[in-house]
């Protein structure tokens, strides 16, 4: 008759090294998933900047002149900078306003944009 009173040592030591694998996966993809959360709301902000900083640019100028300028914003508690490109395009009566915002501590001249947001301003906006 076989002797069955548990688990020996070697079955138990193999559960728990399965059971530690398994935890530290699912604590490695919690980590990943509250990283990818924060990326995607600093997107959020930095898009809605972007939008208001060309918003700005079409109330304070009816026909925004073409050219580039920079600025500081705040948003959900955070600072950001932000550059204003406002061209010209083919079409006379169109120009092109491109907002690119950067996190408060970057340099717009060589670090990459958080987000871009493009808009657009017409001649009929223009007082005649």
């Amino acid at each position: 008759m076989a002797n069955s009173r548990g688990f020996t040592l070697i079955e138990v030591l193999v559960a728990l090294a399965v059971l530690a694998i398994a935890l530290s996966a699912a604590v490695m993809a919690s980590g990943q998933y509250a990283r990818g959360q924060a990326q995607r709301q600093e997107l959020v902000f930095a898009r809605m900047v972007a939008a208001n900083v060309i918003a700005e640019a079409r109330l304070a100028e009816r026909w925004p002149q073409a050219g580039e300028r920079d600025g500081d914003a705040q948003m959900a508690g955070r600072d950001w900078r932000w550059r204003l490109r406002v061209s010209d395009t083919p079409d006379g009566d169109i120009r092109r306003l491109d907002a690119s915002v950067f996190a408060a501590d970057a340099d717009p001249a060589v670090d990459t944009p958080i987000a871009t947001v493009t808009g657009f301003a017409g001649a009929r906006s223009r007082t005649p």
